[in-house]
């Protein structure tokens, strides 16, 4: 599937040596990720035969009175998983059900939605841009939050730490490319930096290249 892009270069710097490489400048590209490529992203995994689900805990509550696991829906009390760009900050609802063996309470059965917010950042190493996904809020459906108490926010937080963050989303394969030059040589363009905006509906990502000789 093609990307909606626009590219703009910038000159910038002169030439660098870094650990045997000879490396220029090469300027800026800016790709355009809207908010309607981006749900059909996150519907296409919510919306599974069988969703995506997580343990609560380590042994996934083996032992207790019941499973302690959330599992990803597209829809649940009301709210719809989607993402949502808004005041420059990418949050979205997203919907689950699940099970939990509460302390003095015993095994509660649940639906509702978690309030999350998604902060991006760029792994030069890797070269892959990453988003973390962070649990503001949960919202569950006809279960008081005072009867789980916090510590299950904390809970359904590490377990998408164990299973889902961070997200890929560019890979090295999607931020750079390679240009043969001559038998055994060429160049290659490597990201130095991608920093992002949110404009309205849409995620701009401002991605600064550099050519690499090899």
């Amino acid at each position: 599937m093609s990307l909606p892009a626009s590219a703009r270069v910038k000159r910038r710097g002169v030439v660098k040596a870094v650990r045997g490489e000879r490396a220029s400048p090469a300027g800026e590209v800016v790709v355009v990720l809207n908010e309607e490529f981006l749900n059909s992203l996150l519907q296409a995994v919510a919306s599974q035969p069988e969703p995506p689900s997580f343990p609560l805990s380590k042994d996934g509550g083996a032992g207790g009175k019941c499973a302690s696991q959330i599992q990803l829906l597209s829809e649940a009390a009301g709210t719809r998983t989607a993402m949502r760009f808004s005041d420059g900050r990418i949050t979205a609802p997203v919907a689950f059900r699940g099970s939990y063996d509460a302390p003095l309470v015993g095994c509660l059965n649940f639906e509702g939605w978690a309030d999350t917010a998604f902060d991006l950042e760029f792994d030069e190493s890797k070269q892959a841009l990453n988003a973390r996904i962070n649990v503001r809020e949960l919202k569950l459906k006809n279960i008081p939050m005072s009867l789980v108490g916090p510590g299950l926010t904390g809970l359904v937080q590490d377990a998408i730490d164990s299973r889902v963050n961070p997200v890929e989303i560019l890979r090295a394969e999607q931020l750079g490319a390679r240009l043969p030059v001559t038998r055994g040589k060429g160049l290659r363009l490597r990201a130095r930096d991608v920093r992002h905006e949110v404009v309205g509906s849409e995620l701009r990502l401002h991605i600064i290249y550099e050519i690499v000789q090899e």
